[in-house]
């Protein structure tokens, strides 16, 4: 794919914007990544408009991002069934786990194989109200963008890890959000497992600033869930442990998260970093950045583009 991609991610409190443009080669470089604080979606799609225009950024493709509380992704046992019915065999399946009638669901389908063995995929369903979609469909268009997909935070991660290419053993990215952080686990472009968690740096910029114990403590919460995905991708997909964990802070460096995730896991961790890896502009900090990683990673996908 040649030429730029747009990826607009409205969230609880603003909306991140941003964009990558590829060359002939399929070469990545991010123009531009942005958040922006709305009191409204009405002021984000204001936001949204005015970047487009200032950027010059009418007519590109477009990825929508969905906020990570606007849809469900739960396993599901569907595997047996011809492809051309499961969607309408997980629809039943899922109806009593929705908050919503399952006629008014949209449901999109995608496995997990095990890396190694002889394991059975994994099948998984992501579900999304019909009018949070057609949100998106219409904030993209009167934004005079052309909207060629809509997808989740986590598969934008997995764009993101694709970039690693010489981790040869997969990679793993925690992003610390404001008030939640998600691990997600990838190799060879196979999004292996997420994880939410419930911290998230005001719990931890809060403990930085006062009791090293608690802050301590705190850690010792997430190195224990993290620890607990490394295994449950081993015994599930029989995946080896992967290369390396990137940290992704958003408020502040914590200097103390990594050196401390990385004294009691048994792999690398280091703190997230574009470079080397994609060209940003020039006046780009690397936690705005990590402010905007849902967007930029929608920008770099490549399926139905």
């Amino acid at each position: 794919m040649v030429g730029t991609c747009v990826s607009v991610c409205p969230e609880p409190d603003g909306v991140a914007v941003a964009s990558v443009k590829r060359d002939q080669t399929g070469r990545a470089v991010l123009q531009q990544a942005a958040f922006h604080s709305c009191s409204s979606p009405e002021d984000c799609r204001h936001y949204l408009e005015q970047t487009v225009r200032k950027e010059h950024l009418q007519h590109s493709l477009c990825v929508a991002v969905l906020p990570a509380d606007s849809y469900q992704l739960m396993q599901v046992d569907a595997t047996e069934i011809p492809e051309a019915e499961r969607r309408d065999a997980v629809r039943w399946q899922i109806s009593e786990r929705l908050d919503y009638p399952a006629e008014n669901a949209v449901i999109d389908l995608f496995e997990i194989a095990p890396f190694g063995g002889e394991r059975k995929p994994v099948l998984y369903a992501v579900s999304a109200q019909k009018n949070i979609l057609r949100d998106q469909i219409k904030m993209s268009g009167e934004s005079n963008l052309e909207l060629t997909s809509i997808d989740i935070p986590e598969f934008s991660l997995r764009n993101i890890c694709e970039l690693f290419t010489e981790d040869d053993r997969g990679l793993a990215i925690l992003l610390l959000l404001e008030r939640s952080g998600v691990l997600v686990i990838v190799r060879d472009g196979t999004l292996y497992l997420v994880r939410w968690f419930s911290t998230g740096m005001d719990d931890l910029l809060a403990l930085a600033e006062g009791d090293d114990e608690l802050l301590t403590e705190q850690l010792d919460t997430v190195v224990l869930e993290i620890q607990r995905s490394f295994d449950y991708c081993e015994s599930n997909f029989q995946l080896p442990l992967v290369s390396r964990l990137l940290v992704a802070q958003t408020q502040r460096e914590i200097p103390a998260v990594v050196s401390y995730l990385n004294d009691y896991l048994g792999t690398t961790v280091e703190a997230f970093s574009f470079e080397h890896i994609l060209d940003v502009p020039e006046t780009s900090q690397q936690l705005q950045l990590n402010r905007c990683l849902f967007a930029i990673g929608g920008a770099l996908r490549r399926e139905n583009i």
